[in-house]
């Protein structure tokens, strides 16, 4: 005995599940990364050749005749300037790996609110079902008040059971209707129907997670750590070429007496003492302190990645060991031998389709609890944003486009 999501919605098709999936592109949050990103163009961080010019003009003896003029040029350092281009392309990447991070964790809520969606709307089907095989046997109670089959206990309890119903029937249909207020405030349209979906097995997830877990993906996440190791190896290097190289100066006499009225001079800088030693101790520990963070990180996310897909084989192995009690009961074949003796308890029969309902909510919610460990199971892999996007939750894993 099998557990299918039930999807039904009245609505015509227009949006579909990688429509929803690829509402992720269009995030608020992404955006915001895009301005920034936009904003860092090199001619915004570019270091100019030119430093500094300055226009001198000066007179020594206080005579119009010792009057004299200077032009001098500061080049910027050069190693500076190549340096700093270095550092802006180390934080341009530092910000596109952020943005990265950030459409996964926007896909992955997408793909947590599509897993809710349909999990809600299953238990609201097995709810419905549930109530209406209560209100069949209070029904049957109450045609036969004369007959031996009516017990007045058992009716009262039918009577409190559709009551009970009705609560667990609202409670599950206002989750399930939040649920897709979210979706359509996403797709901003309500006009979605995903009745025609078939949604991912567990002998399938069983599959995939086994290809994934033998498969070497990159963690975003220890991609951030590294870069911003390598944004303060570029600071550091930058601080250390932080000095003026020198200068270039042209110098007029005009009214001297000399052999020639225009001059030049040079001057060159030692750095022998820096005043920014301090700034390059602290980028120097912040980069230190980031190589022993991504280590940490690295040892943290393959044990992490063990655990996970441990975990997520443990609950298929208890799903599979659920199915295989269900089957050994086989409530379906007693009910259908029931159905044919003569003289068959029709309350009876009821009861042991009520227990194929529990039994398919167990299967249900065992099912959902592997789903929902599947997904973090993906999320720690980093396999959904990889490109091209699959749709890890659709059957066929059809490509997100």
């Amino acid at each position: 005995m099998g557990v299918i999501f039930f999807i039904a919605n009245s609505i015509n098709a227009q949006e579909t599940v990688s429509d929803f999936f690829l509402t992720a592109f269009e995030d608020q949050s992404l955006l915001t990364y895009d301005t920034r990103i936009n904003f860092l163009k090199p001619s915004n961080f570019r270091i100019p050749v030119i430093d500094e010019i300055e226009v001198r003009a000066g007179n020594d003896d206080q005579t119009y005749e010792d009057l004299q003029y200077a032009f001098r040029v500061r080049p910027s350092n050069p190693w500076k300037i190549r340096r700093n281009n270095a550092l802006f392309n180390a934080t341009k990447k530092e910000l596109d790996i952020r943005r990265k991070i950030e459409f996964k964790e926007n896909l992955i809520s997408r793909y947590e609110l599509l897993t809710t969606y349909f999990f809600e709307q299953s238990i609201f089907d097995l709810i419905t079902k549930q109530q209406l095989l209560i209100s069949k046997k209070a029904s049957i109670f109450q045609e036969n008040m004369e007959s031996d089959l009516f017990d007045a206990r058992d009716f009262a309890e039918a009577k409190l059971d559709q009551i009970e119903g009705l609560e667990k029937m609202d409670e599950a249909l206002v989750q399930w209707n939040q649920t897709q207020q979210r979706i359509s405030t996403i797709l901003n349209r309500t006009d979605f129907d995903w009745s025609s979906f078939n949604l991912i097995t567990v002998d399938q997830i069983d599959n995939i997670s086994s290809r994934i877990s033998n498969s070497s993906f990159n963690s975003v996440e220890l991609d951030l750590v590294a870069q911003r190791m390598e944004v303060a190896r570029q600071e550091v290097r930058v601080e250390k070429a932080d000095f003026d190289i020198g200068f270039l100066q042209a110098e007029y006499f005009p009214f001297t007496n000399r052999d020639s009225e225009i001059g030049y001079s040079i001057g060159f800088t030692i750095p022998i003492f820096q005043n920014n030693r301090p700034q390059i101790a602290e980028r120097k520990l912040d980069e230190l302190e980031l190589k022993s963070e991504l280590d940490n990180e690295q040892r943290i996310d393959s044990v992490k990645k063990l655990l996970e897909y441990e975990h997520l084989k443990n609950l298929i192995l208890h799903h599979r060991m659920i199915t295989e009690e269900v089957n050994k009961i086989d409530l379906e074949t007693l009910i259908n031998n029931l159905a044919r003796i003569e003289d068959y308890d029709p309350i009876a029969i009821i009861e042991l389709q009520e227990g194929i309902l529990k039994i398919d909510e167990i299967l249900l919610k065992s099912q959902q609890r592997v789903l929902e460990q599947y997904l973090d199971f993906l999320f720690i892999f980093d396999v959904i944003i990889e490109q091209p996007l699959i749709n890890y939750l659709s059957d066929s894993l059809t490509t997100i486009q």
